[in-house]
């Protein structure tokens, strides 16, 4: 009975269908931006999980594009969002949110192969791709590739998706830093002041970029 008037109160059409895939891919990337946002500013998780990726990239290609830890991670955070939206769904009688939560996963798989294009014989520091432009649009191959070599640029680029994130970020990130891990513990401060004596050993990207350096 529940489940009949929930559907009656939202009849599946195919706009319907649609927003409710666009709204999965927008809370999506929103907390893909902000947790990428944490991750950086959090020493310790940063070293026992996300390190490892930026360790990756820096460095000469020398394994597949996609490895078994990457899909592994990527496939469990996607089991996790379609049990989430299978009963979302269920409940309102509109299956877009998991159609968008099924499509979000390839979405990440395609772009991971797309943003990680760059990645080759040659080192990324040594390619010298440049910073890229404060946008708002999608977030490309070079703006993701600025993110390996300097995590902790002005120019934010956390996002996966819509560069937008980063933008509000930005705006953000003078109380929002307060708020972190890291922040709390006094560890760092403002990412964006280059006389920061403790930027390069408090940095949770600047170690790997210093090494990359060498």
């Amino acid at each position: 009975m529940l489940i009949e008037s929930f559907n009656q109160l939202a009849p599946m059409t195919v706009l319907t269908t649609a927003l409710a895939a666009f709204a999965f891919f927008f809370v999506a990337d929103l907390i893909y931006a902000l947790d990428h946002y944490l991750v950086h500013h959090d020493r310790e998780r940063y070293k026992v999980t996300h390190g490892r990726h930026h360790r990756r990239y820096n460095g000469k290609k020398d394994a597949p594009q996609l490895d078994a830890y990457e899909l592994s991670t990527y496939t469990t955070a996607a089991v996790v969002s379609w049990l989430l939206m299978s009963v979302l769904s269920l409940f309102t009688g509109n299956w877009g949110f998991l159609l968008g939560a099924v499509l979000k996963y390839a979405h990440t798989l395609l772009f991971h192969l797309y943003q990680h294009g760059w990645w080759g014989a040659v080192p990324l520091r040594k390619q010298k791709l440049g910073a890229p432009k404060r946008t708002w649009l999608l977030a490309s191959a070079k703006y993701h590739a600025f993110h390996h070599s300097h995590p902790d640029d002005a120019v934010f680029t956390y996002s996966e998706s819509w560069a937008g994130f980063d933008r509000i970020l930005e705006w953000a990130h003078p109380w929002l830093v307060k708020l972190t891990k890291d922040g709390r513990a006094h560890v760092r401060t403002d990412h964006r002041d280059p006389t920061d004596d403790h930027h390069d050993d408090t940095s949770a990207g600047g170690a790997d970029d210093a090494a990359e350096a060498r």
